[in-house]
């Protein structure tokens, strides 16, 4: 069976340990990030996926991303 290869779209937390400069506020917001890999599952709480799928079924490098921080999801072809 065919595994889907998504790209998933995400508003991560950030951080800086320098000072707050109130004309730049944009040093201090979520970072958007796009993530790449082997669909394993998704519920109302998060999606799952791994960058390694090996041909055993066995995957690697899990990811867990909530679904609350997701942007937008798209299957790749």
């Amino acid at each position: 069976m065919k595994e889907k290869i998504v790209c998933v779209e995400w508003d991560d937390a950030s951080s800086n340990s320098g000072y707050y400069n109130k004309d730049h506020p944009e040093r201090f917001s979520p970072v958007r990030c796009k993530t790449v890999g082997h669909f394993i599952s998704k519920d109302k709480t998060a999606i799952v996926l791994s960058s390694e799928s090996f041909e055993d079924g066995d995957k690697r490098d899990i990811h867990t991303i909530p679904r609350k921080m997701i942007v937008k999801v798209t299957e790749l072809k």
